[in-house]
C-alpha cells in the first residue's frame, strides 16, 4: 500500500491499479516527488475501488485489536476535512473512548458482527448493572471482557465446565445473520437446565437490545427455542431427621486418627498419609459443623456469615451485627444502618471464639485456607461427609438449616410469628416467613391427642 502526502488533486486524479479490487494510499509527510510536507496525520488513508468509488479511512487501534474505519466519502468530505476528523477521532482513542461506539451507519449496521454488538452492549447497558450480572454475562457472551484472577491453587474452589463463549463461537459473524440453529449449537454445551436457562437468558437478551436500538431488523433467534424446565424436589424432613441433624452438628463426628508409633517401613508410611487424610477430614468437618451451628442458631443464609467478621459480633453483650443486611428502610433508596443487630445464643459465641482460635490472624470468621483475606468458597468435601452420616438426607443442604429452624419456632413455642419475621429480616412480612414452614406432622399431634381425650376416647 502505497503511502504519500495526500492532496485534492492526487485524491481527484487517484484510481485502482489494474488487477485489484481497492487500493489504499496512506498520508505520509513525503509528496510525489521527494518534497517533505507538513500537517500530514497517522493513520488517514485514501480508499480507491476498482469501480472507482472513493472514501477516506482511519486506521487505529482499541483494545489490542486493529480496526480500519471509513469516515467520509471524497464527494462530501476533503482531505483537510479528512484530517481534522482524524485528529478529533485519535483524541477520544487517546482518552480510551471508541469513537464509533455511538456511531451507527446507516448502510452498515445490518452487517454489525456478534463481538461489535457484544462491546457495545456491554458499554451501554451491561456496565451499569451489579458486579453478578457482569460476571456471569462475560462468563456465557464474552469471556475477553472479564479476565479471570490467575489461582495458583484450585483447593476450595469449584471448577467449572470449559466452553465456548457465544462472543468467540460466533465473533465475526454478522449479527442479522445469526439464526435459531446457530443458537442452539451454542446451546448444546450446557447440560444443566441451570446453565443452560441463564446463557439463553443473556444471548435472547442482547439480541432484544440489538432490535430495540434498531442495529437489527429481525425476530429474536432465540424465540422458538424453549428453557428447559428445572424439577426441584420437595425437601421435607421429620422430627427424628432434625434431631439427627441437631446432634451431628453440635457433637461433630471425629474419627480416631491411627497410632503410627512403633511401625517401620512401609506400614508406617501408609499409617502415616492415612493420618494425614483424617486429619484434614476431622479439620473439615469441625469447621463445618461450627459454621451449621451458626446458620441453626441464628437462622441465617449460608451467605450472611461468607462475609462476616469477627469485630461484627459482639460476644458479651451476644449480639451479631450483620453487616451485609440492609438495616432499616426509611425510603425506596436510603437506609438508617448499613447493618441490622440481632441477639445470638451463647452457643453461637462459643462457636465464634472457637473459630477466632482457629483463624487467629484473619479478620473473616470463615477464611478461605489458601488466602485468610478472602471468604472461604465452600465446603463441598465435607458436606459430602455429613450427608453420609447416619439421618441425614441425602438431598440435605446448608439453607435448609433456616428452613428447619424457622418451622421449628413456627410450632407454637411461645414466640410470636412478627417476632420470628423481623429476627429472619423479613421486616415482619408473614407471607414471607411462612413460606419456610415445612409444615412438621409431629407438633402438631396434642393436638389430636386432645381432641381424643375429650371425646372420651383411650389412646
Amino acid at each position: 500500500m502505497p503511502s504519500l502526502f495526500l492532496t485534492d488533486a492526487f485524491v481527484f486524479n487517484a484510481h485502482c491499479p489494474s488487477g485489484k479490487d481497492q487500493e489504499i494510499y496512506w498520508d505520509h509527510p513525503i509528496a510525489e516527488g521527494g518534497r517533505v510536507r507538513n500537517g500530514s496525520v497517522s493513520g488517514l488513508g485514501l480508499r480507491v475501488t476498482a469501480l472507482g468509488r472513493k472514501a477516506f479511512v482511519h486506521a487505529y487501534q482499541l483494545n489490542g485489536r486493529r480496526y480500519r474505519k471509513a469516515i467520509g466519502s471524497t464527494v462530501s468530505m476533503n482531505v483537510g476535512e479528512a484530517r481534522l476528523a482524524v485528529i478529533e477521532r485519535q483524541q477520544e482513542l487517546d482518552a480510551g473512548e471508541n469513537p464509533d461506539i455511538n456511531r451507527v451507519d446507516p448502510r452498515r449496521k445490518h452487517f454489525l458482527t456478534v463481538r461489535e454488538a457484544i462491546d457495545s452492549y456491554w458499554e451501554e447497558h451491561v456496565q451499569g448493572l451489579s458486579e453478578g450480572y457482569k460476571a456471569a454475562f462475560a462468563r456465557y457472551m464474552a469471556k475477553w471482557l472479564h479476565a479471570s484472577p490467575k489461582v495458583e491453587s484450585r483447593r476450595g474452589r469449584n471448577k467449572r465446565k470449559a466452553y465456548i463463549d457465544f462472543g468467540s463461537m460466533f465473533a465475526d459473524s454478522a449479527l442479522s445473520a445469526i439464526k435459531p440453529l446457530d443458537v442452539e449449537r451454542f446451546q448444546k454445551q450446557f447440560s444443566a437446565p441451570h446453565s443452560y436457562n441463564s446463557a439463553l437468558t443473556r444471548v435472547s437478551a442482547l439480541f432484544n437490545w440489538a432490535i430495540r436500538m434498531q442495529l437489527v431488523d429481525m425476530r429474536n433467534p432465540c424465540t422458538p427455542i424453549r428453557p428447559r424446565k428445572t424439577v426441584r424436589r420437595r425437601r421435607d424432613y421429620s422430627t427424628e431427621q432434625i434431631k439427627q441433624i441437631a446432634a451431628h452438628i453440635f457433637n461433630p463426628p471425629i474419627e480416631v486418627l491411627p497410632d503410627v508409633e512403633g511401625l517401620e517401613g512401609v506400614e508406617k508410611r501408609d499409617k502415616a498419609l492415612a493420618k494425614a487424610r483424617l486429619v484434614i477430614a476431622n479439620d473439615q468437618m469441625t469447621e463445618l459443623c461450627r459454621l451449621m451451628g451458626i446458620l441453626f442458631l441464628t437462622m441465617a443464609r449460608p451467605s450472611d456469615l461468607a462475609t462476616a467478621r469477627f469485630e461484627h459480633f459482639d460476644l458479651e453483650k451476644l449480639v451479631w451485627h450483620k453487616h451485609n443486611t440492609k438495616g432499616i428502610k426509611l425510603s425506596r433508596a436510603a437506609y438508617e444502618y448499613a447493618y441490622r443487630s440481632v441477639p445470638i445464643h451463647p452457643k453461637v459465641a462459643e462457636l465464634v471464639w472457637a473459630q477466632r482460635s482457629r483463624w487467629p490472624a484473619s479478620e473473616l470468621l470463615f477464611p478461605s485456607h489458601t488466602d485468610p483475606t478472602r471468604p472461604r468458597d465452600n465446603f463441598r468435601k465435607g458436606l459430602e461427609r455429613f450427608k453420609a452420616l447416619p439421618g441425614v438426607p441425602a438431598y440435605f443442604q446448608l439453607y435448609d438449616l433456616k428452613r428447619i429452624a424457622i418451622s421449628l419456632m413456627l410450632t407454637g413455642q411461645g414466640v410470636s410469628h412478627e417476632a420470628i419475621s423481623h429476627y429472619v429480616d423479613h421486616k415482619g412480612n408473614l407471607e414471607t416467613t411462612m413460606i419456610y414452614d415445612l409444615g412438621l406432622v409431629d407438633p402438631l399431634r396434642p393436638v389430636t391427642e386432645r381432641l381424643g381425650h375429650l371425646l372420651g376416647l383411650q389412646g
